[in-house]
């Protein structure tokens, strides 16, 4: 009974993985500068909570890495994103560019393994002693799902995100960010948040 019951679990989708967040707007780190993130995501659509961590680093004008790790609702999850951002955030024009990249996860005896490709756009804006960076994106998955016994299918997921961080004059290296996710089609809806920490090759200092 308990095989029938996961093979039909199995088949009509798999609603545990929910880990699919973006988190992030179109800044790259100057080369290094690191970035730590780490915050719970609400998932809306089954209910639940995963908590997840991050760590961005700059590399060349252009380009940065995001590795990521997490657990909650979905038992496990990680995965390791590029970002190229060819068109910055300067005067009048929005940051544009993408993520791509790879993710993990295990919940039970099932695994999804996802090949994403993330557009995103963002633009900062200062407003009295705060700048906030709205960011969107239509992140794209390829997703294999695989489950004991042999069975596996592929599917397309497609979300829909729009987010914002926040910077406060007070905690220039310690910055906020919210986000909320809508499934478009075999993703999850969901609502993040977290903490940003910045620092460099010199060291963790809060300012």
């Amino acid at each position: 009974m308990k095989s029938l019951l996961l093979c039909f679990a199995f088949l009509i989708g798999s609603p545990a993985f929910a880990y699919m967040d973006v988190l992030d707007t179109g800044e790259i780190l100057p080369k290094g500068s690191y970035r730590l993130l780490a915050g719970p995501q609400f998932l809306t659509d089954h209910g639940g909570l995963n908590v997840q961590g991050a760590f961005d680093v700059g590399f060349e004008e252009e380009y940065g890495l995001r590795g990521l790790f997490g657990f909650g609702k979905t038992d496990i999850f990680a995965g390791g994103l590029f970002k190229w951002v060819p068109i910055p955030d300067v005067e009048g024009q929005p940051a544009v560019g993408l993520r791509t990249g790879i993710l993990y996860a295990k919940d039970a005896s099932v695994r999804d393994l996802t090949f994403r490709i993330e557009p995103l756009v963002s633009k900062k804006f200062a407003l009295e002693a705060t700048v906030w960076t709205p960011y969107a994106s239509v992140p794209i998955g390829i997703r294999n799902i695989s489950a004991d016994g042999g069975r596996n299918r592929t599917d397309m997921s497609w979300q829909l995100v729009g987010g914002t961080q926040l910077q406060v004059s007070k905690w220039k290296k310690l910055q906020f960010m919210t986000e909320v996710g809508v499934d478009l089609d075999k993703a999850l809806s969901h609502f993040s948040i977290a903490a940003l920490l910045y620092f460099d090759e010199y060291g963790i200092a809060i300012e």
